[in-house]
């Protein structure tokens, strides 16, 4: 039914049910936990962040900037052409994200570049789950071995699996030190 329904939508508007639907934002709830074990630090970057407000709630509106394609984000802006100065944050946050953009290789090498040296990249991303955002693009998923790849540049990579089975997860959880 949502299929017919997505189909409809898209024909009339261009837009799907993710558009108006919040749900595939509940997800972001599941990664409080993570994050806190994670222990994120220092001026951090939060990546497509867009109107989920956690990081700045808890690590503090001075110390988290934001970056998206819309606002609410404090910048305007692409992940692949970040308008930051080379090391300008302790942390990058970067959840369901990039399986939107084009070249997440790209992207993660931006991410590095705006990373101070020993900074800590904390990421998620979807593998077996469904389209979505499928109007700004959904180009990817990613498996262990593609983090693995992505993060080839990184020192100290964990690749977590997360809800589902072990090897087909819902989901990754990544985290990796510059």
């Amino acid at each position: 039914m949502k299929n017919i329904i997505n189909a409809l939508l898209r024909k009339i508007t261009g837009y799907q049910l993710s558009k108006f639907d919040a749900a595939p934002y509940a997800f972001r709830e599941k990664l409080i936990d993570f994050i806190e074990q994670s222990r994120p630090s220092g001026k951090i970057l939060d990546i497509g962040s867009a109107r989920w407000d956690y990081p700045k709630k808890r690590f503090g509106t001075k110390n988290v900037t934001t970056l998206d394609v819309e606002p609410p984000a404090d910048v305007i802006g692409s992940v692949m052409r970040m308008p930051f100065p080379d090391n300008s944050f302790e942390c990058v946050l970067c959840f369901e994200t990039l399986e939107h953009v084009e070249d997440p290789f790209k992207a993660l090498a931006e991410i590095h570049r705006v990373l101070k040296p020993g900074g800590q990249f904390i990421g998620s991303a979807p593998f077996a789950y469904e389209l979505h955002g499928e109007e700004y693009g959904d180009y990817w998923r990613f498996t262990r071995q593609g983090w693995e790849k992505l993060l080839a540049k990184f020192k100290e990579v964990s690749v977590m699996p997360f809800a589902g089975k072990e090897l087909s997860p819902g989901w990754y959880f990544v985290t990796a030190r510059k």
